[in-house]
């Protein structure tokens, strides 16, 4: 175990060292650190002695870095950066700003309300909302909450689940009314996306798993994203394979209708999440509980 107090100089002499190397004056970089040019200079000679070696030649009011100075200013720059990108991740501001990620379709279709509601009501906060399917743009420290697809399991964060995924197929009133009444006709398009993530189920997914074979040689329509299936259904473009409790709107307000007994439970849920490393804050507190009562 390192003995740092033992190791290193006061870490204070460090960031004097480093305003002085960029300003390569001490009445300057005074100025910039709000204390006295005396200040400095002590601060320098503190941190020379401890080394045993100068860090500046000094000739007249501009200084120089000696090679001891040179070799010194880049390793403290570096490492004060990384100092500072180190605890702005963990610092919370006077005003917290609640970070929050977001799978694409369920912000699209449900987040998006619930945050609307939420910052409409007295426990409202500051938030950030950032959209992202891909699990590695979402599970990032600097986010205080995550909502996103799988099983609960994300190394290195906590989860609760928000409710399962339920996966049937949806299309307007008239085009699942005629296929109830099996009065034959056009059969409408599957509107298929692409699976970004293992874990997601499209339509061959789907009706292997649910042994709907009748499906199996209806025709199939491309689409950019579960989202924009969503949209041509809307449109009575064909039948998209919609996550049930993203579309409580559409099938309430009637303008989707789930096809009879087409429901697939794919033990898969909808989840929201927050880091190990460190607490969440009050207000990100507060948005969580709000989120996990609106499930």
């Amino acid at each position: 175990m390192q003995a740092y107090r033992k190791s290193l100089p006061p870490l204070d002499t460090l960031v004097f060292f480093e305003a002085a190397m960029r300003h390569l004056n001490f009445t300057e970089a005074a100025e910039e650190l709000f204390v006295t040019q005396a200040a400095v200079s002590k601060r320098i000679r503190q941190l020379e002695d401890w080394l045993g070696v100068d860090l500046f030649e000094r000739s007249g009011r501009r200084l120089q870095l000696t090679e001891a100075g040179t070799y010194l200013a880049e390793k403290t720059g570096m490492t004060l950066d990384y100092l500072t990108q180190a605890l702005s991740a963990l610092k919370v501001p006077e005003r917290p700003v609640v970070r929050i990620a977001s799978v694409t379709a369920l912000a699209a279709f449900w987040l998006q309300p619930k945050l609307k509601e939420f910052a409409l009501s007295d426990e409202a906060c500051l938030f950030n909302l950032a959209t992202a399917d891909d699990l590695g743009d979402l599970l990032k420290p600097e986010h205080d909450l995550v909502i996103l697809h799988g099983d609960g399991r994300f190394p290195g964060w906590q989860s609760e689940l928000l409710f399962p995924e339920v996966l049937t197929p949806v299309g307007m009133p008239e085009i699942i009314d005629a296929l109830r009444s099996g009065g034959g006709g056009k059969q409408p398009a599957l509107l298929n996306y692409p699976r970004l993530a293992p874990n997601w189920i499209d339509w061959t997914g789907w009706i292997q798993r649910t042994g709907r074979l009748d499906l199996k040689d209806w025709p199939v329509q491309s689409c950019a994203s579960y989202n924009q299936s969503i949209g041509r259904a809307l449109k009575g473009l064909g039948i998209a394979l919609g996550a049930l409790p993203l579309l409580r709107e559409e099938i309430s307000s009637g303008r989707l209708v789930p096809l009879d007994g087409a429901t697939l439970k794919t033990g898969m849920g909808y989840y929201i999440a927050w880091p190990n490393m460190r607490p969440l804050g009050t207000e990100a507190e507060r948005l969580k509980s709000a989120l996990l009562e609106a499930g």
